[in-house]
C-alpha cells in the first residue's frame, strides 16, 4: 500500500518537475522548505521507519546498504560526516552526496555519500549510506573504513 503510494507521489512529482514554470511560477526564496519541512515530507512519502532486528542488521557494516546509518534529516547527515575520523585520526576532508537509493532496512530511501580522507598515500574514497528518518536515534558508532566520531559539538 505505502509502496503504490510512493509510486504515485514520485511520478507526480517527476510529472511537475518536468513542466517549465512560468516567470509567475518561479519560487522565491521564501518558498524554499527548511531541512525539517523537507525530512518531514519525505518521510510523508517514504512511510514511517520500520523497526528491524538490530542484531539481523548488524551483521553487515554499519554504514552499507543493508545497514545504513540511522540520522535525523539533511542536517543530521551533515553532522554524522562532518564527525568521523579517518585512519590516520584526522577529520574527513571532504563528502558529496551521490544520489539517493532504494529503501532501506529500516524503511526509509537511503542517500550515498562519497566520503574523502586525505592521507600521505592520496584520496581514499569511501561509499557511505544514510537513513535519513530517524530523528529520535543518534549513531554512537563510525561507519566501515573510519576509527572513531568526534564528540557531538553543544
Amino acid at each position: 500500500m505505502y509502496k503504490k503510494l510512493f509510486i504515485t507521489a514520485l511520478l507526480l512529482s517527476l510529472t511537475a518537475c518536468a513542466n517549465k514554470p512560468t516567470k509567475t511560477e518561479t519560487a522565491s526564496a521564501d518558498d524554499e522548505l527548511t531541512d525539517e519541512e523537507l525530512s518531514q515530507v519525505l518521510l510523508l512519502l517514504g512511510g514511517k521507519p520500520q523497526k528491524v532486528d538490530s542484531s539481523k542488521a548488524g551483521t553487515f557494516p554499519l554504514g552499507s546498504s543493508e545497514n545504513p546509518v540511522r540520522v535525523g534529516g539533511p542536517e543530521g547527515q551533515r553532522n554524522y560526516l562532518s564527525r568521523l575520523v579517518c585512519d590516520n585520526n584526522e577529520q574527513v576532508s571532504a563528502y558529496e552526496r551521490l544520489g539517493s537509493s532504494d529503501v532501506g532496512p529500516y524503511g526509509g530511501i537511503m542517500d550515498i555519500y562519497e566520503v574523502i580522507c586525505d592521507t600521505d598515500k592520496g584520496a581514499v574514497k569511501h561509499e557511505v549510506f544514510l537513513d535519513m528518518y530517524h530523528h529520535d536515534y543518534i549513531e554512537t558508532r563510525s561507519a566501515a573504513g573510519f576509527i572513531g566520531l568526534k564528540p557531538v559539538k553543544k
